[in-house]
This record gives C-alpha cells, sequence and structure tokens, in this order.
C-alpha cells in the first residue's frame, strides 16, 4: 500500500511539474537554446572528425605510396583488410564516421 500511494504521489507530483514547465516561456527558451546548442556542438564535431578522418587518410595513404604499398582492386575482388597502424586508422576512422552519422 505505501509503494502505491508513493507511485500515485510521484505521478501527481511530475505532472504538476511537467504542465507548470510546459507553461513556463523562460523554461521554453532555455529548452530551445539547449537544443540549438546541441545540433551545433553535434555539427561541429562532425566536421571535425571529417577533417581529422581525411587528414589521416591523406598521410596513411601518402606513407603507402612511399612504401610502395596500395589497395586497390583487382579483378572486383576486395583486398583483406590492411594490417600494421595503416590498417587500424582505416578502420577506427570508419567506425567514428559511423558514430557520428558519417556514412558506412
Amino acid at each position: 500500500m505505501n509503494q502505491f500511494v508513493a507511485r500515485v504521489a510521484n505521478w501527481l507530483a511530475n505532472e504538476v511539474i511537467v504542465k507548470n514547465l510546459v507553461k513556463n516561456k523562460q523554461f521554453q527558451n532555455m529548452a530551445m537554446r539547449t537544443h540549438l546548442r546541441v545540433e551545433k556542438t553535434k555539427e561541429t564535431a562532425k566536421q571535425s572528425v571529417e577533417e581529422v578522418a581525411q587528414a589521416v587518410e591523406k598521410e596513411v595513404f601518402s606513407q603507402q605510396g612511399r612504401m610502395g604499398g596500395g589497395d586497390g582492386i583487382r579483378g572486383g575482388i576486395r583486398p583483406p583488410p590492411k594490417g600494421g597502424i595503416g590498417g587500424f586508422v582505416q578502420a577506427f576512422v570508419k567506425e567514428v564516421k559511423k558514430d557520428f552519422g558519417g556514412g558506412p
């Protein structure tokens, strides 16, 4: 019985608080500013990740070019994943891009 009363009191308090916050113009403005700031931060992070990924990929490919490496597709068959630091960096960049909505 105690839990039931506690749940009803909790529900009632939540209803009153939420309805008052919904009506409060200052709260609405704060919520909108927070939302816009979060969206802007997401976009900035996504752009930063893409820039870093491009720089890292460029560096990895330039090092492979100096070492005579390559990963061209021959006969339509994909080569095995790269090993070493280059393979790690490519896989890492790919996963970070997926996390930030940058594609596969």
